[in-house]
């Protein structure tokens, strides 16, 4: 697992496996940011990792340019891995370990949803997030109204859903 792309190319990344977590291959995290760089530019956004796992996703935005960075994830072997990924290499970033319910509170630009496959959790967090741009990362076709595109990549499934703040 390695940057692709930014400021730190190429740099390695530590890997983590559990029973809930499990790391977003090269292939697909690069084509997750061809794709979103049709719909963002990543100078200056606030960035949301929810289920950081390794923080592969969170990272790459850092290396990309993005002005803040924070990863959640309730496993603190997950939340150790990202804090030794991250390191020293930038300061602009925080972490937690909570429930991703209670994880949401601040505003992002992008939010990137990578939950455990089996669980409803992503369904549930996308319902809860008021705005920005979301990419959720699945393993089953799924639905909704915001749904800005998809694609699938094997076994994964990634959504771009927009969500717009109502007044």
């Amino acid at each position: 697992m390695r940057i692709i792309a930014g400021t730190h190319r190429g740099k390695k990344l530590l890997e983590y496996y559990s029973s809930t977590t499990r790391p977003t291959t090269d292939r697909v995290k690069e084509n997750v940011f061809n794709l979103l760089t049709n719909y963002i530019d990543f100078n200056g956004l606030r960035v949301l990792d929810l289920f950081a796992g390794t923080g592969a996703y969170g990272i790459e935005c850092l290396s990309r340019g993005a002005s803040f960075v924070h990863f959640n994830d309730y496993d603190g072997k997950a939340v150790a891995i990202i804090k030794k990924n991250v390191g020293r290499t930038w300061h602009n970033w925080s972490v937690s370990q909570k429930d991703y319910l209670s994880a949401l509170k601040g505003k992002y630009d992008l939010i990137f949803l990578d939950p455990p496959y089996e669980s409803n959790f992503g369904e549930i967090a996308i319902d809860a997030i008021q705005s920005g741009l979301i990419v959720f990362e699945t393993d089953r076709d799924f639905e909704h109204p915001q749904i800005v595109t998809k694609r699938r990549y094997g076994r994964v499934w990634i959504y771009l859903i927009q969500k717009q703040k109502t007044n």
